[in-house]
């Protein structure tokens, strides 16, 4: 594969490519939206989402306070909500189709995985003027700022969300169990062993792995256990552009599943059924029939908060967090870009289209949404100035997550993330069938990498 074909993948090829994954102030009060206005009456701008009722909910509200803000200062912008499948896998398959037929949103819900991909397939519009001219840019935290930037282009705006391990402190300490940061991965595993052994009934780890949680498995999961063991550019390397698809560090990430499923102490079956969050995050956790789980911020609302797909009485009590542990550095948080709202390069009024991304990411915008569903803190610095249910809302852990942006390690990727995505949802699906050991599975991946992404695009160490 050429270097212009590596970053410049044809619409055919994403399309083959993505079908494997599986997984402040308002633009009003910056830009001058009259000047940007290309046509009379009104524009109507479509905003397309997974179709999970709270997302839709809350994206609703955010809709609705964008049209009311456009119709009292006489825009000509009606945002309207476009509702795709819940499940990650369908919703990526259906913006693929969709795109590919010209029929896509103007505005998109994207996550992470899937970012590099649409920018080399030429899908996305760049914003690279646009936030540029926007005052609230300056205010935007440096680590989402250089994640949403590629090759000096910034083409999507995000909230932000840090990743670390929630645990059940409550049933730990009450049987005994330290909870004391584990530094290690060995320190982690003499955690795991100590649950199985004093909390009957309860798996330890319940960390996404397998094809079946899409691109969750690497999201919530894999990468930062991978991080661990190897430092970013032995992921992705930015200078060669290439991903590293066999090393000692992959290997070791490998092993902690392959230990993990071995000693029993991670929920292998849930993970390799159907919408294996469900009996892992909103039934074993909620239960205290799974000791720990790694994920974003938003679990502390989204998942188990009053209103959320499985409520845990008195959460913030029985809940807690650890950092990853790390075999090279100290234990960390992972800091990323939340859900992506990019911009459909063919979109009928890209102006108008950042317009709604800017509101909805303002605290004028979307404050009053935080008190429905606060599942991210927000990448802008001085967000809780105006709004000050930013500081107390879920019991100040929004706010508390956003402080400790500055301190994360995140991964920039490139062209093939995707295919990244899925090779290790298998890997890992192999690993911890144990139709496979480790080494196996990363020989198998490289191959397949070779294959899915090219020969020049990937690496060994």
């Amino acid at each position: 594969m050429s270097e212009n074909r590596k970053l410049h993948l044809s619409r055919r090829d994403f399309m083959r490519f993505a079908a494997l994954a599986t997984g402040g102030a308002a633009l009003a009060g910056g830009l001058n939206l009259p000047e940007l206005t290309r046509a009379q009456g009104t524009v109507e701008i479509t905003v397309a989402d997974a179709g999970r009722d709270t997302d839709v909910h809350y994206d609703q509200l955010v809709v609705d306070v964008f049209n009311a803000k456009m119709k009292a200062a006489g825009k000509p912008y009606v945002a309207k909500l476009v509702v795709g499948p819940a499940t990650d896998n369908d919703y990526i398959t259906k913006l693929n189709l969709d795109l590919a037929s010209g029929t896509a949103s103007d505005v998109m819900n994207i996550g992470s995985h899937i970012y590099q991909d649409l920018i080399a397939a030429d899908y996305l519009a760049d914003l690279t003027d646009l936030v540029n001219a926007w005052p609230e840019w300056s205010k935007f935290a440096p680590v989402i700022k250089d994640q949403v930037t590629v090759d000096g282009k910034v083409y999507s705006l995000s909230w932000a969300t840090t990743f670390t391990m929630f645990y059940r402190k409550d049933l730990l300490e009450k049987a005994g169990i330290p909870t004391t940061q584990p530094t290690s991965w060995d320190d982690f595993y003499g955690i795991a062993d100590k649950i199985a052994t004093k909390i009957p009934g309860m798996t330890p780890a319940g960390f996404p792995a397998a094809r079946p949680w899409g691109g969750g498995t690497w999201d919530e999961g894999f990468k930062h256990v991978w991080l661990g063991f190897a430092k970013p550019s032995e992921i992705w390397d930015p200078a060669d552009k290439k991903w590293v698809v066999s090393s000692n560090g992959l290997l070791k990430a490998l092993q902690v599943y392959e230990n993990l499923a071995k000693n029993k102490w991670l929920t292998v079956e849930a993970l390799l059924s159907p919408n294996p969050w469900e009996p892992i995050k909103y039934q074993g956790f909620v239960q205290g029939k799974v000791g720990v789980v790694t994920g974003g911020d938003w679990q502390w609302q989204f998942d188990w908060g009053p209103k959320g797909q499985a409520p845990i009485d008195d959460i913030y009590n029985k809940v807690e967090r650890w950092l990853f542990p790390s075999a090279i550095g100290k234990p960390f948080p992972y800091s990323d870009f939340g859900q992506l709202l990019v911009i459909n390069k063919a979109a009928k009024d890209i102006p108008g289209a950042f317009s709604y991304i800017t509101e909805a990411l303002s605290p004028e915008g979307s404050c009053k949404a935080l008190e429905y569903l606060f599942s991210s803190p927000s990448a802008l610095s001085d967000y809780g100035d105006s709004c000050p249910y930013y500081a107390t809302g879920v019991n100040g852990k929004m706010a508390e997550a956003a402080a400790t942006l500055a301190t994360g390690l995140y991964l920039k990727t490139g062209p093939g993330e995707s295919k990244i995505v899925d090779g290790l949802g298998l890997a890992t699906e192999n690993v911890i069938s144990m139709t496979q050991t480790s080494e196996q599975a990363m020989e198998a991946f490289a191959a397949a990498m070779k294959d899915a992404i090219g020969a020049d695009g990937v690496k060994t160490l």
